[in-house]
């Protein structure tokens, strides 16, 4: 356990901060829980109506479930089931705005994908394609950028990642921590 103290510095509250490997363990569920629907959806969309309509949901969800998800409730459903939540540092839940901000290293790559997706659902050479596969290859070739898209929010979750396991304070923050001004501890109530 540690201590944050308020931003009065009248008092202390012990919290429990989130450990690395509870918080990769949270990440990787959320991001398969995530894919599991969006990869599908996509999938069905591309393959059956290439429709930029139905890819519009696809890219929402994927943007807002992590700010929706901490700001409503605290946690996303990865976090949920390993038993932490977000808090800010006067140990209050986060607001939309503020959830927004402690996800946007995440979120920018995500946006920067429906240009892309506007654009190649209109392509006449991709809208030929006849499956997910031949679909991805096709857009490898037609929009390049997607690729450094890709590889800049690895790079992007790499650094987070350097970041929480460097952290030299007892708090365990990442990058993303640190731009929202959040913290995650345990939730043990």
């Amino acid at each position: 356990m540690s201590e944050i103290v308020n931003t009065n510095n009248d008092f202390e509250h012990q919290v429990e901060h989130a450990t690395f490997m509870s918080r990769a363990g949270a990440y990787v569920l959320d991001s398969l829980l995530l894919s599991a629907v969006t990869v599908f959806i996509n999938a069905i969309n591309i393959a059956n109506f290439k429709s930029f309509l139905l890819y519009i949901p696809i890219a929402s969800i994927a943007i807002f479930y992590k700010p929706f998800m901490e700001s409503k409730y605290g946690a996303t459903l990865g976090k949920m089931a390993f038993k932490l939540k977000v808090i800010n540092k006067e140990f209050n839940p986060i607001d939309l705005k503020q959830s927004f901000l402690r996800n946007i290293i995440l979120i920018f790559p995500a946006i920067l994908f429906v240009p892309i997706y506007y654009l190649a659902f209109n392509n006449p050479i991709l809208s030929n394609t006849t499956g997910l596969i031949e679909f991805t290859q096709g857009l490898t070739i037609e929009y390049p950028i997607q690729g450094w898209i890709s590889n800049l929010g690895f790079l992007v979750i790499v650094i987070d990642m350097i970041v929480l396991l460097t952290d030299s304070t007892k708090t365990n923050r990442s990058l993303h921590d640190r731009i929202g001004s959040t913290f995650v501890v345990f939730d043990r109530t």
